[in-house]
């Protein structure tokens, strides 16, 4: 897959193009049909596939304290388009410029000059262009005029419930990481680099892996949770905690991971978690004891339960 992060003024960047569009935030089940739809057409008309997406979102310009938490970092996104088999990756920044092209321009000076689209795959509720004027129907007028076909993905539903980045952004801040794991077609996942903490689990005989958080990424709801933590592409079951331990005095907010039958040390080395599931909420315990006995049964739950 070939990554395109600048494009120039002049001239064109690609061969024929079957063009997804859309943020894809998630890369959730309508985003891979609406993906896999591209794909399909591109073989069948034998030129190639492309997603055009932002590495920034667009309300970073427009309106930077309305970005919402992101589901996937770029480099997540980068490793599934490619394994859905895209050959073009148009991956620039949302910058002002782009901010006031109107669809016209949009459609004319970028999807047709740029990368010599012949087919637009779109989801239901795109937008696109200036102030979001650009409306499926608007696509399908230019794509008359300039010689592309249009396709618009309906929407995917789960049990009368659309898919949509924003519903499960809301399921995995509510701690619900099942139903999130139905929608995204994977369990919920983020990574981080093993950072150094306060030591308390190596204290009590249970050391933990802190990674070091993302702010920009939409984390579950604070409490404990049955894991699998990915390390130099093992898997390792394992409980992970969020939250600020209130059972400790001025403990920092953290997500730290017990990892079961594993004691390397690991730190600033990356680690992948997926959530499986949420055991039971944060509890501020009255002894260390009752603390260790409480992880104890969280640890035997995990290992019981597969």
């Amino acid at each position: 897959m070939e990554i395109i992060e600048q494009y120039h003024n002049n001239g064109q960047e690609t061969s024929p193009t079957v063009i997804a569009l859309g943020y894809f935030d998630g890369i959730h089940l309508g985003h891979q049909k609406l993906i896999k739809t591209t794909k399909k057409i591109a073989v069948g008309m034998n030129i190639k596939s492309a997603v055009y997406t932002f590495k920034t979102h667009p309300l970073s310009i427009l309106s930077p304290e309305k970005v919402p938490k992101l589901l996937f970092s770029n480099n997540k996104k980068i490793k599934i388009f490619k394994s859905l088999g895209i050959d073009y990756l148009i991956f620039p920044d949302f910058t002002r410029e782009l901010m006031i092209t109107t669809p016209e321009e949009f459609v004319k000076n970028i999807l047709v000059d740029k990368f010599d689209v012949k087919h637009v795959v779109i989801g239901f509720n795109y937008r696109f262009g200036y102030k979001e004027l650009g409306t499926p129907d608007i696509l399908i007028k230019l794509g008359k005029k300039y010689g592309f076909d249009v396709t618009i993905i309906e929407p995917v539903k789960v049990k009368d419930t659309t898919i949509s980045s924003t519903n499960i952004r809301k399921l995995i801040q509510a701690g619900d990481m099942q139903t999130a794991k139905v929608f995204l077609g994977s369990y919920y996942s983020i990574s981080g680099k093993v950072v150094q903490g306060k030591g308390l689990g190596k204290k009590l005989s249970m050391p933990t892996a802190n990674i070091e958080i993302d702010k920009t990424i939409a984390l579950p709801k604070n409490g404990v949770y049955k894991t699998i933590v990915q390390y130099d592409n093992k898997k390792y079951r394992a409980v992970t905690n969020i939250g600020s331990n209130p059972t400790f005095i001025n403990h920092p907010y953290t997500i730290e991971s017990y990892i079961l039958n594993f004691n390397k040390e690991i730190y600033d080395e990356e680690i992948e978690i997926f959530f499986i599931e949420r055991i039971r909420a944060e509890k501020k315990f009255n002894s260390l004891d009752d603390l260790v006995s409480q992880v104890q049964k969280d640890i035997e739950f995990v290992k019981r339960k597969e």
